[in-house]
């Protein structure tokens, strides 16, 4: 493997050399027409040009003989589109282009008169847009104003920027009734492995140019995930002038920091290079207020080089390893009665993207990526006599190709794609369960999948390596019926096969109709398709219920899953000051996965419930920076209600309850009333600046049954006990603030060459238990009051 990454590296940097001058910045594009307003006929040879802090120097095209134009290779951010000709009002409209959007935009100028102004200004949208009022763009400015802490793994900063994100055990990111929700999408790219950190590695947040994160209105090439889709776009050396930063960052808990990028660009590539380190003395949420053994570090690289083969022809690569140890959290009983109860993680993540874009012409778009990530996640087991001893090793092995034509056809944007994907899993471990568990009756299993040692309570020993994957093709539609009317219409069809095999078929609409006054107004519905999450998938498919569990019959493998969303929302600007949006949502799904552990441990398997639902509503207000006084904010707020139901229908589970009961009961991510606001003000002048940033929760669910929990028509009532050192029926409700102080030394009122940043997270120093869901799952506590202060030296 190192002898073809060192051959790839050669043969780029020979090919360097020869590429012919051209210019390439990010992934999306704008395509459109020009026609005049009384006739709808084309307006050929007209200029049109682009403006926007996105591009350093205007672009300019004309319109070909039917009037068509395109603008390609374009970052997110936001733009202003210029059309001028003679003996016709000009016209200019202001736009924001997330991350890998393709706009699609008519153009009708009116004749000018002489009484009329020759220039007509439209704020805002020209399409309303398809996505869920709820979802949010996020800029690498954003990033930056952050604690270096919290910007080290990318859970840990979504979960406070958009509606409807609840805290979980583990530091997990609950989303409208999804455990495991995330999916990043890597510059169109996605990997199976979820972000969380007792899972895999995680992503970085330092090399990230913009993120849209999606909660709904999904079109059909988004799979496989749908809690929250993250459509990231990488940074890139064509938007850096041979130049970088140094940045050090110290702070309690021992959350130490320091990163390095730098990028650059000559007239046909570029490159672009993040390396950064981490250490906190909380990495994870621990079990108690104060925490105990719970200290972790981590490194992170990522590299970019990207290449103009011609006019036409765009090449990126990227360059991603992380890796991270830390130490698993106890309890002070723990540690005063069990000293060598000690268990640690190791994770290790390599990942290569390899893109090209092809322009066939100025109406259609090829995007083809092959990628690939190999993974390896280590658990050590303690040395302690009379706890469960798990020794674990999983490793991970994906190779894929993604490719998409994108096509303009008049007023429809067309675009359809196939997306392959190999796993390759290979699962290991040797699990010793505490003593008062009995496997005295257990029978004999023979090779190669589970086997016993010792004669009565031995361990149970687990391996297997498998081959699968899924093929994927979407094909989606989004059409500007009307000016103010556009409709996402797609199909997605998915080929699973690995724990099972599974086929199905998946139907997207969305659709957005902009009135006059600037609302918009936005449904849509929307099928998903979810595969099995691929941690740990063979051992939670291998029947091993009846062995490690008090549940005395084995389950059938983990199943996919499949989910009906619909969303009602409308948009709102308000005196070009603020942008507020409505969302309701409903959401109901079959065999809802949902995590499970081995007993005294942090082995995570997952479970089939019979059924889940999830409905609220979401509010989403921004306020973006008025220059006059140097203020923006935000304002999050979602009401939400999440059921499951049971039994448990397949995969692994430790309470037999779920296996005889049936019913609903409030699902562990169900907090009722969950809130996240925030301001800034900055003093050009002086380059200071100061933010704060609130957050409310009403509370998790204690566990199940803890008062809150439906049975079925006919069953004998019952009460459930509680959960030992469980919240009752709710955990208590929670409200903190963070405050950052900052100060960027502009010398030249350009970029600043130095910043300073002091931070205090938690304010008041309100530390809340977050969850306790069982009695197999420690609970797990907020961090307290927290300093850290940073340096960041640009050159």
């Amino acid at each position: 493997m190192k002898k073809y990454f060192a051959f790839l590296l050669i043969g780029w940097c020979v090919f360097l050399c020869a590429v012919p001058r051209a210019q390439a910045q990010g992934e999306g594009a704008i395509h459109g027409a020009v026609v005049a307003k009384a006739d709808g006929s084309a307006l050929p040879n007209t200029m049109v040009r682009l403006e926007g802090i996105s591009v350093p120097v205007s672009l300019e095209t004309q319109t070909a003989d039917d009037g068509h134009f395109g603008f390609q290779r374009l970052i997110p951010g936001d733009y202003s589109l210029v059309v001028r000709r003679q003996d016709f009002a000009e016209e200019r409209i202001r736009f924001t282009l997330k991350p890998r959007e393709v706009r699609n935009i008519t153009l009708e100028l009116a004749l000018a008169t002489v009484a009329q102004s020759v220039e007509v200004t439209t704020e805002g949208e020209i399409i309303a847009p398809t996505y869920s009022p709820s979802s949010t763009t996020l800029q690498h400015e954003t990033f930056e104003a952050l604690p270096m802490a919290q910007r080290t793994n990318l859970p840990d900063v979504i979960v406070t920027s958009t509606p409807g994100m609840i805290r979980g055990h583990d530091d997990f990111v609950h989303i409208r009734g999804h455990e495991i929700a995330l999916n990043p999408f890597i510059n169109g790219v996605s990997f199976w492995e979820n972000a969380h950190s007792v899972f895999s590695s995680g992503l970085g947040l330092d090399y990230i140019e913009s993120m849209n994160v999606m909660t709904g209105g999904f079109s059909a090439e988004y799979g496989n995930r749908f809690g929250g889709v993250l459509d990231v776009v990488t940074k890139s050396g064509f938007t850096m002038n041979n130049n970088g930063s140094i940045t050090l960052g110290l702070g309690t808990a021992l959350r130490h920091n320091a990163g390095i990028e730098f990028g650059g660009h000559t007239e046909h590539a570029a490159y672009y290079l993040n390396l950064g380190g981490f250490e906190s003395a909380r990495f994870l949420s621990p079990p108690e207020p104060n925490a105990l053994h719970d200290t972790g570090r981590g490194a992170r690289s990522f590299v970019q080089l990207d290449f103009n083969a011609s006019s036409n022809d765009f090449l990126k690569l990227i360059f991603m390893g992380d890796g991270t140890n830390f130490e698993l959290p106890k309890t002070l009983r723990d540690a005063e009665l069990r000293p060598n109860f000690n268990n640690f993680e190791r994770t290790r993540s390599q990942s290569m993207i390899l893109s090209w874009d092809h322009l066939r012409s100025a109406d259609t778009l090829l995007h083809t990526a092959f990628y690939q990530r190999r993974s390896r996640i280590r658990m050590l087991p303690n040395a302690d006599p009379y706890g469960a001893k798990l020794d674990a090793e999983r490793m991970l092995g994906t190779f894929g190709i993604k490719s998409d034509l994108t096509r303009f056809l008049g007023k429809h944007t067309l675009k359809g794609g196939v997306d392959l994907v190999l796993l390759r899993p290979d699962e290991q471990f040797s699990f010793l369960a505490q003593p008062w568990i009995d496997f005295t009756h257990l029978p004999n299993v023979n090779e190669p999948h589970i086997h016993f040692r010792g004669p009565n309570r031995g361990p149970v020993v687990f391996q297997q390596e498998k081959t699968g994957g899924q093929i994927s093709l979407y094909l989606q539609d989004k059409v500007q019926l009307t000016r103010g009317f556009t409709a996402d219409i797609g199909l997605r069809y998915d080929r699973y096969s690995l724990a099972v095999s599974k086929f199905h078929f998946s139907p997207r609409l969305n659709l957005a109709y902009e009135f006059p006054s600037r609302t918009v107004l936005h449904g849509s519905y929307n099928h998903f398709f979810v595969p099995p999450p691929v941690e740990n998938l063979l051992a939670t498919s291998a029947g091993l219920t009846r062995f490690i569990s008090e549940v005395g019959v084995p389950l059938p493998p983990l199943r996919p899953f499949v989910e009906n969303q619909f969303e009602l929302g409308v948009t709102q600007p308000i005196a070009h000051l603020l942008n507020v949006g409505l969302t309701g949502y409903y959401r109901i799904g079959n065999d809802t996965a949902h995590t499970t552990l081995f007993p005294d441990s942090r082995f995570y398997a997952y479970a089939n419930f019979d059924k889940g639902k999830a409905y609220g509503m979401e509010i989403k207000a921004e306020m973006p920076t008025i220059p006059a006084v140097g203020l923006s904010g935000y304002f999050n707020y979602a009401l939400g209600r999440v059921w499951f139901y049971n039994p448990v229908t397949a995969g692994f589970i430790t309470e037999a309850e779920h296996l005889t009961e049936k019913g609903k009961f409030l699902a562990p991510m169900d907090q009722t009333h969950t809130l996240t606001s925030g301001f800034t003000y900055r003093h050009h002048d002086s380059g200071l600046w100061a933010s704060m940033a609130f957050e409310y929760g009403s509370g998790t669910p204690g566990s199940h049954g803890a008062g809150e929990d439906v049975h079925e028509e006919g069953e004998a009532a019952h009460t459930h006990a509680p959960i030992v050192g469980g919240c009752g029926v709710r955990c208590p409700e929670h409200f903190t603030q963070n405050l950052t102080f900052g100060w960027d030394a502009i010398p030249d009122g350009e970029q600043p060459r130095l910043s300073l940043q002091f931070n205090i997270e938690n304010l008041t120093n309100n530390v809340y238990l977050i969850s306790k869901e069982s009695t197999f799952v420690q609970g797990q506590y907020s961090a307290p009051r927290l300093y850290s202060g940073s340096l960041k030296i640009r050159f």
